[in-house]
């Protein structure tokens, strides 16, 4: 009994460090893979100039991180300062020890050295309360830098992730329902052939879809990046830090990434699963791999094509959209489950809400863009809009000649002396 505790001791040190290598190593490779997948979207080159096609310039990145100067600003609280990067650090790599990798060297036979940490029968939950404490770093690491913009992008980050996680919970219990447990080795099994023979995908589309924009929100990617805001904030709460300490926040954000993307794999896409091919072990790695490759692409396409959007719709999207469509889902499927529906019913229920919330929006915005036509002007948010005095006589419609006119009309009135500034 004494053996077999301190070979499951071992066994777990062992798969931690190597794990801990392999997500230090994917943090590295993702910033040079993302800087060459945007530089081809946007038509650029990206680098390409330390090693063959630039795979080098993350150790040149290394490189100049450490020998960049540490610079601890006079009015920060220092203990605080120095700890608050290297927490986002340990909860990101704590987040990922129950997420299963691959399938058991020996299918049918659990041994202590599976390609995982541990299968707790709690492991998503886990996963959810461990991720949930990454808000403290960003919140400590802006309140101990003594700037108001890093205070200010601290409090941002805190106000969006608690308003999205509560989406992202909602959005996992409807494969919990199907599932029947929240152990994340199990949920996997639930979707082979040997199980219900189905990716929760097929059932959950619309929980699937709240989950991943949710998931976007929660690791602060573009188009969800307001708490690093650079034209607001200047960089928000990573103003204060630079060198390693700063690398630290962006290590804790891309392996955030990796987690959220192997969450969504084992939950919704059959984790290592692939109709029977997971039956090969180091086969089942590889399949893992390509899926989490597949929403780690996904991440990068969006910071690639979509802009930052406002901080009011950002709320408004989670609080007033999500969080209603989660609720619904979560109802739905418990009904489906407590009556004994069959999969598809669900999916079918999810699919038909996904497609009338894609009409609504639609049609909303046809009617703004008619009504943009119909009057013919430009409408400014209320912040940007001139004064209501002048406005109608500095003939604001589209087309640059009338712009060259009304500001020249503007000129004219301050001139005369009719408008005041």
């Amino acid at each position: 009994m004494l053996n077999d505790t301190w070979l499951l001791v071992i066994a777990s040190l062992v798969k931690s460090a190597i794990l801990i290598v392999i997500l230090l190593t994917i943090f590295a490779y993702m910033t040079w893979i993302e800087r060459r997948v945007v530089a081809r979207i946007q038509g650029r080159l990206g680098p390409n100039r330390a090693g063959p096609f630039g795979a080098l310039q993350p150790l040149a990145d290394a490189i100049k991180m450490a020998f960049k100067e540490q610079i601890i600003p006079a009015q920060a609280y220092k203990v605080i300062y120095l700890i608050a990067p290297v927490i986002s650090v340990v909860v990101a790599l704590s987040a990922f020890a129950v997420v299963p990798i691959g399938n058991s060297w020996t299918p049918g036979h659990p041994s202590v050295w599976d390609p995982w940490v541990g299968d707790i029968n709690v492991g998503l939950l886990w996963i959810l309360s461990i991720s949930s404490l990454a808000v403290y770093g960003i919140v400590l690491g802006g309140w101990s830098s003594g700037n108001r913009y890093s205070l200010l992008g601290s409090l941002r980050s805190a106000a969006q992730m608690i308003s999205y996680e509560t989406s992202l919970g909602l959005a996992l219990s409807g494969t919990l329902m199907w599932a029947g447990t929240l152990s994340m080795v199990s949920i996997v099994h639930q979707q082979t052939l040997q199980g219900q023979g189905i990716w929760f995908i097929v059932a959950q589309p619309l929980g699937f879809l709240i989950y991943i924009i949710a998931a976007v929100a929660e690791v602060n990617r573009a188009p969800f990046d307001l708490p690093e805001a650079e034209q607001e904030l200047t960089a928000g709460y990573l103003t204060e830090y630079s060198g390693l300490r700063w690398s630290l926040y962006q290590m804790a954000e891309y392996i955030n990434m990796v987690t959220v993307s192997s969450v969504a794999t084992t939950l919704f896409f059959g984790g290592w699963s692939f109709f029977g091919l997971e039956r090969i072990p180091v086969l089942s790695i590889v399949i893992f791999a390509v899926k989490v490759a597949f929403f780690l692409f996904l991440f990068i396409w969006l910071r690639a094509t979509l802009p930052r959007i406002r901080y009011d719709r950002l709320m408004r999207l989670g609080w007033q959209f999500l969080l209603p469509l989660a609720v619904l889902n979560a109802v739905v499927t418990a009904t489906c489950v407590a009556l004994g529906l069959p999969w598809w019913v669900n999916g079918l229920i999810g699919l038909v809400i996904i497609g009338a919330v894609l009409a609504i929006t639609w049609l909303r915005s046809r009617q703004t863009r008619f009504a943009v036509s119909k009057a013919g002007a430009e409408l400014l948010p209320p912040s940007v809009r001139l004064v209501k005095t002048i406005e109608p006589e500095l003939g604001l419609v589209n087309g640059g000649e009338a712009a060259v006119a009304g500001i020249e009309r503007q000129q004219a009135l301050l001139q005369d002396g009719r408008v005041q500034v």
